[in-house]
C-alpha cells in the first residue's frame, strides 16, 4: 500500500500479547493495568469484540444517563478503547491513565477479552452492557475498517482475512472466543447485560428501555423517544463525523481512538461537544443486518456456518444473520 508520494508505507504493525494478537498500539503494561484496574460500582463498561456497533451502545448508554439530552452529554469523557495506548511524540496519557479524574459515572468501552477484563468487575462491581453481532456482519465491517488502514498485509485481502477472522490471529483473537468466553461465564451474572446487534435494530426503543432498566434509570416516555431519535443512524452519523478525517489518520488511528486533536477529548459540556467531532471519523458504516452476502461466496460462507455450528453447540446463543 502505497502514501501519495507513491512510496510504500509500513505496516501499523500487530503484537502478541497474553496469547491475544492486537494492534501495536495496546501495550502490555496497559493490558496489565487494567486487569488489576480499579472500577468504580456505577461505571458502565460497553464491551464488544470490534465492529459490533459499540459506539451506538455507547452512545445510547450515554444518553440514557442524561435522560437523553444528547447536549449534557460530557464529550469530554467520550470513551475509545481503554486498552489503545498511543506512542508517539506529544501523544496524551493514555485513557485508562486519565479517567481516574473523569467524572462519575464513567461510560467505558473497550474489546479487551473474558480473561483480560478488571477482575474487579468478576466480583460485581460496575456493570457491563456486551453486544453481539452476528460473526458474518462482524467480519464485513471490520474488513471495511482494517484492510485499508495497513495493519499487516495478511489482512489486506478480503479471502486472506475471512480465514484469519475465525482464527486466534485475527486482532483481537477469534469472534467465537471472544463471544462465548463471555457469554458462557457471565450470562447469569447480575452485573452483565447481553444485546444482540440484531435486536437493537429491530426494536430500538425496546433496547433502550432494556438498558436504562438494567442501569436503573427510570426513564420518562418523553426522555425514551429522545434516546431513540438521539441514536438513530441518521443522528449518529451526521453528529460523528462532523469533522473531516486527518490526512494521516488511517495510518495511525487505532480503532475508534482519537487520532488528532480535533478528535481528541478536550473541554468540557455541550459547548465542547458541538465544536469538535465526536469519536473517530468513518467510524458508522452502514449499520445494516445482512451485508455479509455482498462479500461472502457461496463456499466462504459454508465454511463459516459449518464453524458456527460447531462452535456454537450447546451454548444456548441464537444468532440472527439476516
Amino acid at each position: 500500500m502505497a502514501n501519495q508520494s507513491g512510496e510504500a508505507k509500513p505496516p501499523i504493525g500487530i503484537v502478541e500479547l497474553h496469547g491475544v494478537t492486537w494492534p501495536r498500539f495496546v501495550t502490555k503494561d496497559s493490558l496489565d493495568t487494567l486487569k488489576a484496574y480499579d472500577v468504580w460500582e456505577d461505571d458502565v463498561w460497553v464491551v464488544t469484540y470490534p465492529k459490533a456497533g459499540t459506539h451506538w451502545a455507547m452512545e445510547v448508554v450515554n444518553l440514557i444517563l442524561v435522560d437523553g439530552h444528547e447536549d449534557k452529554i460530557n464529550r469530554a469523557q467520550q470513551s475509545y478503547p481503554v486498552e489503545f495506548h498511543i506512542q508517539r511524540p506529544n501523544a496524551p496519557p493514555p485513557q485508562y491513565k486519565t479517567m481516574t479524574e473523569w467524572k462519575a459515572p464513567r461510560v467505558i468501552m473497550t474489546h479487551l477479552t473474558e480473561e483480560l477484563m478488571p477482575s474487579q468487575i468478576y466480583q460485581g462491581k460496575g456493570k457491563v452492557v456486551y453486544v453481539i453481532r452476528n460473526p458474518k456482519d462482524t467480519t464485513v465491517s471490520n474488513w471495511k475498517f482494517i484492510g485499508p488502514m495497513n495493519f499487516d498485509p495478511k489482512y489486506e485481502k478480503w479471502d486472506d482475512f475471512v480465514r484469519e477472522s475465525f482464527s486466534e490471529d485475527m486482532l483481537f483473537g477469534s469472534w467465537f472466543t471472544h463471544v462465548l468466553n463471555f457469554w458462557k461465564k457471565h450470562r447469569h451474572d447480575k452485573n452483565f447485560l447481553f444485546l444482540k446487534y440484531e435486536d437493537m435494530k429491530r426494536d430500538l426503543k425496546g433496547a433502550v428501555i432494556q438498558i436504562s432498566d438494567f442501569l436503573g434509570k427510570n426513564l420518562s416516555d418523553e426522555a425514551i423517544e429522545r434516546v431513540v431519535e438521539f441514536s438513530s443512524l441518521k443522528s449518529m452519523k451526521a453528529r460523528f463525523n462532523q469533522a473531516k478525517e486527518a490526512k494521516d489518520t488511517k495510518e495511525e488511528a487505532p480503532q475508534s481512538a482519537p487520532a488528532d486533536k480535533a478528535s481528541a477529548p478536550s473541554g468540557d459540556g455541550a459547548k465542547a461537544a458541538t465544536s469538535r467531532k465526536i469519536g473517530a471519523p468513518s467510524i458508522i458504516r452502514k449499520g445494516i443486518v445482512g451485508d455479509w452476502k455482498t462479500m461472502f461466496t457461496v463456499a466462504q460462507n459454508e465454511q463459516v456456518d459449518a464453524l458456527y455450528r460447531e462452535k456454537m453447540a450447546g451454548s444456548g446463543l441464537t444468532i440472527q444473520f439476516e
